[in-house]
């Protein structure tokens, strides 16, 4: 799902008096079928650019539906293969999110996504919901253990997986480990929207991350909120963009209940979650989406150390705020 979250944080400079001069860096770019921006706190002529591409283009070549011969792309087309290490970890975590949202998460919906036109394909206001659900299902996934990762791997027959509800999270992560062990301890993140936070910016502030409101149209600058992170990472869901009317006039979004195999029918129009790591973040803002408001709240008190955000659209077209009781120490509004 993409996502809409907005940057605030840009370079300034920055000094110690006792260490090396730092300066903010910042690499910004495409990347799946989105664009990035991240920026870190550095010495002078230090810049990771090179291996953030890297990883980039790695992550494309396993986990993108774009690209032709893609790692997911050969699963998809009914053949078998050694999976790289991410896309195993990705699959691995996937399936335990599965588990941990009662199914609401689940990668083996890419048939539907498909059907209803929400991957490129045309869209319909119907489609033969029955028959394409012997096909969906993360029950009748397997996976290798960590170990076995070097054993071939297939999808069971008639079955193709989507990993985009939780691949960019997941190379944010990949990405702040690659700052970590060059022992970058102030940097942000941001792929596609899914935005990891640590230390501080050249302003020797906390990092700045705005929610922007859940308008059709986007408008620069202008947020619903805002929130300081700190070792934390922050995903948002939303549908208020990516929809269209079907003759009846009713909006048809692109988040798929995998358990009705149906456009999910709610006045749910973002969650954002705030959690550790921006792989837990990305999956369980996908799942509140599909899980609406009530199912949402009730399934974060599942994860300590996760909050939400909620927006809700009534039935008077005005917009209403739930938040889970620890979501405002991070707000800064």
């Amino acid at each position: 799902m993409k996502k809409y979250i907005a940057l605030l944080s840009f370079a300034v400079l920055a000094s110690c008096s006792s260490r090396p001069e730092l300066i903010q860096m910042t690499n910004q770019g495409p990347a799946q079928g989105s664009t990035f921006s991240i920026s870190y706190l550095v010495p002078e002529g230090v810049d990771y650019r090179t291996a953030i591409d890297s990883i980039l283009l790695s992550m494309d070549q396993q986990m993108s539906l774009w690209v032709e011969n893609s790692e997911i792309s050969v699963l998809n087309n009914g053949d078998s293969m050694f999976l790289s290490t991410d896309f195993h970890g990705v699959i691995l975590k996937s399936l335990m999110f599965s588990e941990l949202t009662d199914g609401a998460f689940d990668i083996s919906i890419a048939p539907l996504i498909q059907a209803w036109g929400f991957s490129g394909g045309s869209r319909k206001d119907t489609i033969a919901v029955d028959s394409l659900m012997n096909f969906v299902g993360y029950k009748g996934m397997r996976a290798h253990k960590p170990g076995k990762r070097l054993e071939k791997y297939a999808l069971p027959k008639g079955y193709a997986i989507d990993v985009n509800a939780i691949a960019q999270g997941y190379t944010v992560d990949v990405v702040a480990g690659l700052l970590e062990s060059q022992s970058v301890s102030n940097y942000m993140i941001e792929i596609g929207g899914e935005v990891r936070c640590k230390g501080i910016n050249a302003r020797g502030r906390k990092w700045r991350i705005g929610i922007e409101e859940p308008t059709e149209e986007r408008v620069s600058g202008q947020f619903q909120t805002i929130v300081e992170l700190d070792s934390m990472s922050l995903a948002t869901s939303g549908n208020y963009r990516k929809y269209w009317e079907d003759e009846t006039g009713q909006k048809v979004v692109h988040s798929i209940d995998p358990e009705t195999g149906r456009p999910v029918i709610s006045n749910l129009l973002s969650a954002s979650i705030i959690a550790p790591n921006a792989t837990t973040a990305d999956a369980l803002a996908t799942a509140c989406m599909i899980k609406g408001i009530a199912s949402a709240t009730r399934m974060l008190e599942r994860f300590p150390n996760a909050e939400g955000y909620f927006i809700v659209g009534t039935k008077f077209g005005e917009i209403e705020v739930i938040e889970t009781p620890g979501w405002k120490k991070y707000t800064i509004n």
